[in-house]
Formats: C-alpha cells, sequence, structure tokens
C-alpha cells in the first residue's frame, strides 16, 4: 500500500520540468483566468447561452466555449474586437517593471 504522504509534491515536480522557460507562467495562466471568468460572468450577467454570446461577437459556440474555458492563445486584436463588443475596457502594460513609478 502507497503511503500518499511520502509522495512528492506534483507543483514542485512540474515546476522542476518546466526548468526556466515554465518560470512565470502562472502569471500567464492568471490573465487567462482573468479573461475567461469576465466573459462567463459577462455571459451569465446577461443571462445569453453560448449560441447567444457567440452571435453578438460574431463567432461560433465552441469559439466561446474556448474562450471561457481560459484554454484559448488570444490575439491583441481578438481580445480587442471582444471588448468592444461587449462594452469593456481593455488595458495592456507592457513596461519595465523597475521603472514603475509611485507616487505618494
Amino acid at each position: 500500500m502507497i503511503n500518499i504522504n511520502n509522495l512528492p509534491d506534483a507543483r514542485n515536480l512540474l515546476d522542476g520540468l518546466e526548468g526556466e522557460e515554465g518560470n512565470g507562467k502562472d502569471k500567464l495562466y492568471d490573465i487567462y483566468y482573468q479573461i475567461s471568468t469576465a466573459i462567463l460572468k459577462y455571459r451569465l450577467k446577461h443571462n445569453l447561452s453560448q449560441t447567444k454570446l457567440a452571435k453578438k461577437l460574431g463567432v461560433t459556440q465552441a469559439m466561446v466555449s474556448k474562450l471561457e474555458s481560459g484554454d484559448y492563445n488570444y490575439t491583441i486584436e481578438q481580445l480587442w474586437k471582444v471588448s468592444q463588443k461587449l462594452g469593456f475596457k481593455l488595458n495592456i502594460a507592457f513596461e519595465e517593471e523597475d521603472e514603475k513609478i509611485s507616487l505618494v
């Protein structure tokens, strides 16, 4: 019988397998999660089916499913189009971290 307390932590094991290229991917997945939950919340708030939201966005129901699952690699143009059609504000920051200025 296997003692589950002696098993290695799966998260640490996966992080070790990814090497340096995997570092920081959690932040990317957080972005995907934020986008997908915003789209899902919009659909539920407006009582839309995936099919009706697809029609509003000009995409297929399968694409809405991908958008909501977070399992899709969006282009900036696609995100901009979705944001325009849903009335969302799209902000993208691409800056060096040490150049952030704080005013107190």
